[in-house]
């Protein structure tokens, strides 16, 4: 098997029954897939796919049908027995989707197993670019951070709370916008460290493609996967409708979900 370039490997086990495992992917402060992956057994095959900026082309970029059938014309030529699809947070409305596309293409149903799954809305959007504005509290005046959040504030606030119900358009619009308060810090930053542009770039091309990623996922929707689909979520997540009800909850915080063994038995019981 090669690596496609829309998909990064997080397991290369001997075995083609592989998993596919949606999320954003390496940077969050909490546990991943890589961890869960380290509980799975060590035969496993996962696939996790790649978000990338999609500030060129935000209307087109971020359909997330579109985004969801390139991830699968990719694997068509990689020989994979896809045996289960695995979503988290976020990405939980684009696994959905990405099942429900092999189970029409292919004689097999994928099971779907989500976690703490949840429905992007202009809330979550502003609860990241906060995060995201206040790593830099250490750099940046207090002023000139709570400045740019509310300014954001102003821009999420029009996206309501079912991005799906949303004009592609004005997603975009609200996209460009956040994107040029994110760039306006990272310049301030830049500049109070004397860094250079390539610094600044990498900053907000992660910003960007996480921001495409939000965007995406919450324009898929959530709704009850088709196929046979558990649930886990941890001890305090709040199950948006949609996802159906939770068989699973697990006495750990979010964080730590994906890190805890009794996840990685669920999920090994469900694809198995």
């Amino acid at each position: 098997m090669t690596k496609q370039t829309n998909w990064r490997i997080l397991a290369s086990g001997a075995s083609d029954r592989a998993l596919l495992a949606v999320d954003f992917g390496p940077g969050r402060r909490e546990a991943g897939f890589a961890e869960l992956v380290a509980n799975l057994a060590p035969d496993t095959v996962v696939w996790q796919p790649v978000f990338l900026p999609q500030t060129d082309d935000p209307v087109n970029g971020t359909d997330s049908d579109t985004c969801v059938r390139e991830w699968l014309d990719d694997l068509r030529d990689a020989g994979l027995d896809i045996r289960g699809v695995l979503g988290y947070c976020a990405g939980s409305t684009l696994a959905v989707r990405l099942a429900e596309l092999i189970r029409e293409s292919c004689e097999r149903e994928p099971a779907v197993v989500l976690l703490d799954p949840s429905r992007v809305d202009g809330a979550v959007i502003q609860e990241h670019f906060v995060t995201s504005a206040a790593a830099y509290a250490e750099v940046l005046p207090p002023e000139r951070i709570q400045a740019a959040v509310a300014d954001a504030a102003r821009v999420t606030s029009t996206l309501g709370t079912d991005l799906a119900q949303r004009s592609a358009g004005s997603l975009a619009d609200a996209m460009l916008d956040l994107q040029r308060l994110y760039d306006g810090i990272v310049r301030s930053v830049c500049e109070a460290i004397d860094a250079g542009d390539e610094v600044g770039t990498s900053f907000s091309q992660r910003f960007a493609a996480f921001l495409s990623y939000l965007v995406t996922a919450g324009r898929a929707g959530a709704y009850p996967a088709k196929c046979d689909t558990t649930v886990v979520v941890s001890e305090n997540h709040r199950l948006h409708d949609g996802f159906g009800v939770a068989g699973h909850r697990i006495p750990v915080s979010r964080a730590a979900l994906l890190a805890d063994p009794s996840v990685a038995r669920i999920v090994a019981q469900a694809v198995s």
